[in-house]
């Protein structure tokens, strides 16, 4: 038998071994391959997503283009010098005006704003010092000015502001399923999202021999109950709470 990492099995283990059990060829594997991405959703899984991290290049008009596969970031930053991401601040402020374009910071100054206020030197909240954050006005002596950022995800951009100095940046964020994807979820789970595989292969199929109302509902009970008992095997059982366990029986037993 294979080895199993931490008790871990592949999604693309578990799309093969229904494919055996149900008879079917290779060529329903897309299709099987992504109900079964959608069981994972159902079962709650989705936290096993696969995260990724990468290094972007900054567009001359301040922003980065997200990668294709990008779902949602985790972590946008830059680099210290231990190798960990130093946080940008989110700024909900910052518009997404213009950001396809190359005069993107030129579109969304507005000078004469300074006749009507006295200008600030810009905030910066999460100025990293080297043991935390800090606000700090203006360029920080001997520090790191860091920035501040905006998603645009209908065209899947970080908007930076205008004051952001480096030509990077660092962006760990949770991918989109590709298809033979390598996506990892709990061995005790298998039964169920097989069982989720095997209902949803006739959930849509008109009411015939192979798709009739009895089977469907026979199958998305077997579901329901697959998922009920993963669960239950899913949630771990540690020495300490075994042995609290046996402690609380036996006072019970000697009550008795």
């Amino acid at each position: 038998m294979a080895y199993q990492s931490q008790q871990y099995i592949t999604l693309d283990s578990v799309v093969n071994n229904y494919l055996d059990q149900s008879e079917q060829g290779v060529h329903k594997y897309y299709k099987i391959w992504q109900l079964a991405f959608r069981g994972l959703e159902t079962l709650g899984l989705d936290f096993f997503y696969t995260v990724k991290s990468v290094k972007l290049p900054v567009n001359p008009n301040k922003t980065v283009s997200l990668p294709s596969d990008y779902v949602k970031y985790t972590k946008i930053g830059v680099l210290n010098g231990k190798g960990e991401i130093v946080g940008l601040t989110y700024n909900n402020k910052l518009t997404t005006f213009a950001d396809l374009l190359p005069d993107r910071q030129e579109k969304t100054e507005d000078n004469s704003l300074f006749g009507w206020y006295n200008y600030q030197a810009p905030i910066f909240y999460n100025y990293w010092d080297g043991i935390g954050y800090a606000a700090v006005y203006g360029l920080p002596s001997g520090g790191q000015r860091v920035g501040e950022f905006k998603i645009d995800n209908e065209n899947n951009l970080v908007v930076l502001n205008e004051h952001y100095g480096y030509d990077y940046l660092m962006v760990e964020y949770i991918s989109s399923p590709q298809e033979g994807g390598d996506y990892k979820i709990p061995v005790q789970f298998r039964e169920a999202l097989i069982a989720y595989l095997g209902w949803q292969d006739i959930a849509l199929l008109p009411n015939t021999r192979r798709g009739s109302y009895g089977d469907k509902e026979q199958r998305k009970r077997n579901f329901y109950n697959e998922r009920r008992l993963a669960n239950a095997r899913y949630k771990p059982l540690y020495l300490e709470e075994a042995y609290e366990l046996n402690l609380q029986m036996q006072r019970i037993t000697v009550k008795g």
